[in-house]
């Protein structure tokens, strides 16, 4: 077990300075404007120590959060807050009603399949559902609401759905959440995907299963590790629709 374990890091170890050298030269931050939008700079700041998410992740959030439609903003899997917090202060000046969904203190996942094996079932509890709704408390439209989703969204009036930022690293949980926004989806509306091209399987299989069901969806991959869910009818007519 111990040489397994050896062999397994020192793979690991490899693998992660081969990625580095892709980095080489280091990507150029020259003259990219979200980098100096003092905006953008403010909420990473206020987000930092409350999100697993890179500047890379939040930058995508920043500019797709501002393109979707007129309608409801969710984030699913907030875990300590950073990332909904940026989501709303994103759009600001829309101001749209916004969910944040984690089961928080309480939970962890509510299901692991073979292929979510980079989690176990009590990751990310470390967190506090009051901390959120206090992170929160600057915007009057952001409800934090505690428990899996979608179940804890039965009772909420959520249509339409404009933009969700999807963060529940797992297949059920993916497969899930999918299937119950599809149909409450609105005009413009965008699924950000987070673990996605990440070789988080569970991920893959759920985002595989979805667009084979409804090919009206496609899905855009974002580096470095998110994906852009949309549908090409709810973005104009379908190719031979």
């Amino acid at each position: 077990m111990i040489r397994t374990s050896v062999h397994r890091y020192l793979a690991w170890r490899q693998a992660e300075k081969e990625r580095r050298q892709l980095l080489v030269p280091p990507i150029d931050t020259l003259h990219v404007e979200i980098l100096v939008d003092e905006e953008f700079r403010a909420s990473v700041a206020a987000a930092a120590g409350r999100t697993l998410l890179d500047v890379g992740r939040l930058a995508n959030l920043w500019y797709l959060a501002r393109q979707a439609g007129t309608g409801v903003y969710l984030e699913v899997g907030s875990y300590r807050g950073g990332g909904a917090l940026h989501i709303c202060n994103a759009v600001r000046t829309r101001n749209p009603r916004f969910y944040s969904f984690d089961p928080f203190e309480k939970g962890g996942f509510e299901s692991i399949h073979a292929e979510d094996e980079f989690f176990s079932k009590d990751q990310f509890t470390e967190t506090s559902h009051r901390e959120v709704v206090k992170l929160l408390s600057g915007y009057p439209n952001a409800k934090v609401i505690q428990g899996y989703f979608p179940a804890a969204a039965q009772d909420l009036d959520l249509e339409p759905v404009a933009f969700c930022h999807l963060d529940v690293d797992v297949y059920e949980a993916t497969r899930d959440c999918l299937n119950f926004l599809a149909p409450r989806l609105g005009p413009k509306s965008l699924i950000v995907l987070d673990d996605f091209n990440r070789g988080v399987k569970g991920v893959e299989r759920a985002v595989q299963e979805f667009l084979a069901a409804n090919p009206s969806f496609l899905v855009i991959p974002l580096f470095p590790s998110q994906g852009l869910l949309l549908s090409a009818k709810l973005w104009g007519e379908a190719p031979g629709a």
